[in-house]
């Protein structure tokens, strides 16, 4: 299930949340609130000139030669 950021534009509260899919209706967990912004992510990854995963720090299964995860924890594209 992907991850969402939202701002509430009702009480102003940024928070994540996942979604089972892009047409499911989020709701702000601060008041309830459906009018919804869609926020920045709070984590960005970078590119990299090297062979090992940008995000290899937050991949389980990651192993010193690299990611570890085949694009499926961290995001990254291998």
């Amino acid at each position: 299930m992907p991850i969402f950021n939202y701002k509430c534009n009702k009480c102003g509260k940024v928070f994540e949340t996942l979604l089972k899919s892009r047409s499911a209706q989020a709701e702000c967990p601060e008041c309830g609130s459906t009018e919804l912004t869609p926020a920045p992510n709070r984590i960005s990854v970078g590119h990299s000139t090297s062979n090992t995963c940008p995000a290899q720090a937050m991949c389980p299964g990651a192993s010193a030669g690299g990611c570890g995860c085949a694009g499926g924890c961290c995001g990254h594209k291998h």
